[in-house]
């Protein structure tokens, strides 16, 4: 059953959230990360939760300190230490010494990961193969383009004013 049947809506309907930009990359790194988590599961390693996945993909960046990639995820550096315990309990990555600031850490991909990391990557090209057949190819290569456009930094939350929230200085109306 498709999605949108599922939702009590025919096949050829849309939801008023599906025109936002947000919604479709949601619904994107929800068929990345199951067809990944799939394939991988299919190759005998064990699953590993969303939040767990996107601490990999932040590594795999080069975002390695808890807090950062805590900001990172819009979580607490709690959270992340906490999934990550399972992790590195897992033998996918190590918690160390950050060589530039002893006082801060930072994950690594464990050597023992190498395995399931070279099977994820093989996974990702294959999910990009069968996208591109999907989609095609030019299109694949314009989604990559503006993926990787420079955004700017994230907006920053702005204080309210009189004329965004309509009430006087005392939060009344």
């Amino acid at each position: 059953m498709r999605h949108a049947e599922a939702a009590g809506r025919g096949a050829g309907e849309r939801h008023l959230s599906d025109r936002h930009i947000m919604t479709g990359l949601v619904k994107a790194l929800d068929w990345f990360d199951n067809g990944l988590q799939n394939a991988l599961e299919a190759q005998g390693f064990c699953r590993v939760h969303r939040t767990q996945s996107m601490i990999l993909v932040h590594i795999a960046r080069g975002i390695v300190n808890p807090a950062d990639i805590a900001r990172e995820m819009g979580s607490t550096r709690q959270n992340i230490h906490h999934m990550a315990k399972a992790l590195i309990d897992a033998g996918l990555v190590i918690q160390a010494r950050d060589p530039h600031d002893p006082r801060r850490t930072v994950y690594r991909f464990a050597p023992s990961a190498a395995r399931i990391r070279g099977a994820a990557l093989e996974v990702l090209e294959s999910l990009e193969h069968t996208l591109a057949e999907r989609i095609g190819a030019r299109t694949l290569e314009q989604l990559r383009a503006v993926l990787q456009l420079d955004w700017g930094p994230a907006l920053e939350p702005r204080p309210a004013t009189l004329a965004h929230t309509g009430s006087n200085s005392r939060g009344t109306p």
